[in-house]
């Protein structure tokens, strides 16, 4: 008897949102987890180029010579921003401005929406993200979002968000990394944000301090709750951040219905590829949604993010949406 290939997976420009992720934005278990290949799409530095910038910074002030700069810039990126980090702190020298490295490009920011596009998925959102443009929208859009409520009979009760507690916050201290703030509208900054740089997550104790399991931490604790009971999405990530990815799911329970997905740019031509980049997620509990760079180049993710907006938007609910609707149906 002959075994059938496995017939290869499509690399398409615009893939199909998975049905898993439509019923938990209807649940209000969605979590867009955000990576610098969003910010990168209007001008922000990737992790790699952080740390160059950072490097440049010390060679242009004369701290370190050509020759250490060149094999310096050599390292991987976790390292290359401890080093730098301790020359700053160990010379007492002000790293430069971090408002002006996350700014971003204007020209780049109004062709490309993909904050307010992620955004309109009504979702809950993670970040390993310094950049606050998410922030900005999340604070832009809350103050004038109603989150409409029909029962079965079309009756319509709107409930202010304004009002509540915790929708549409930003959070960037470790102390707010909370389960509780797992809430529809609100951003998470997982290792800090440049309102609050001097504490941000960048060396390598800083990385092993943040995620130490042993020590019962809430970032722990938190990563855990979230991929154990939300459905998480992760946008502007890939192979070459996975020293961020390697602390972030490490250690974490695999759920065995494979409910995490990651969108990943690739080239309509490397369909073999992918059947090894697949293997390789799926170890991780993760699932691919490939989607084809060939015209646009990465910033084809702003296209493919438009596009979902429109159908999960339709979709998304707050957690609990389905109970306060049985809660009205018997009320009225």
């Amino acid at each position: 008897m002959v075994n059938k290939k496995k017939k290869r997976k499509k690399i398409i420009q615009e893939p199909k949102v998975p049905p898993k992720i439509f019923e938990a934005a209807s649940n209000g278990k969605l979590v867009v987890f955000i990576g610098a290949g969003v910010s990168r799409i209007i001008g922000c530095p990737s992790w790699e180029e952080l740390s160059i910038i950072h490097l440049k910074y010390l060679y242009d002030m004369e701290e370190i010579n050509y020759h250490e700069f060149i094999n310096l810039r050599l390292l991987d990126t976790r390292k290359l921003l401890s080093i730098c980090k301790n020359i700053y702190e160990t010379k007492n020298i002000n790293p430069p401005s971090m408002e002006t490295i996350f700014k971003g490009e204007d020209k780049l920011s109004n062709k490309f929406k993909i904050y307010e596009d992620l955004y309109s998925f009504k979702a809950i959102y993670v970040t390993t993200n310094y950049d606050n443009h998410l922030d900005k929208v999340a604070e832009r859009t809350v103050s004038n979002t109603q989150i409409n409520i029909k029962s079965r009979d079309d009756f319509t009760s709107e409930i202010d968000t304004s009002s509540r507690d915790s929708f549409g916050k930003v959070f960037y201290k470790k102390d707010e990394i909370l389960i509780s703030n797992l809430e529809q509208g609100n951003v998470i900054h997982l290792h800090g944000s440049i309102n609050n740089y001097a504490e941000a997550i960048i060396t390598t104790v800083d990385y092993i301090n943040h995620y130490n399991k042993d020590r019962g931490n809430r970032v722990a604790v938190f990563l855990e709750e979230m991929f154990e009971k939300y459905t998480v999405l992760f946008a502007g990530y890939g192979l070459e951040e996975y020293e961020i990815l390697e602390f972030l799911i490490k250690d974490i329970p695999k759920a065995k219905d494979y409910r995490h997905f990651m969108l990943y740019p690739m080239f309509a031509k490397d369909e073999n590829l992918l059947v090894f980049y697949e293997e390789y997620y799926k170890a991780l509990g993760i699932s691919l949604i490939p989607y084809s760079i060939d015209k646009k180049g990465y910033a084809q993710l702003a296209q493919v993010i438009k596009k979902w907006a429109k159908e999960i938007s339709k979709y998304s609910r707050p957690k609990y949406f389905y109970e306060t609707v049985k809660l009205i149906d018997e009320v009225i």
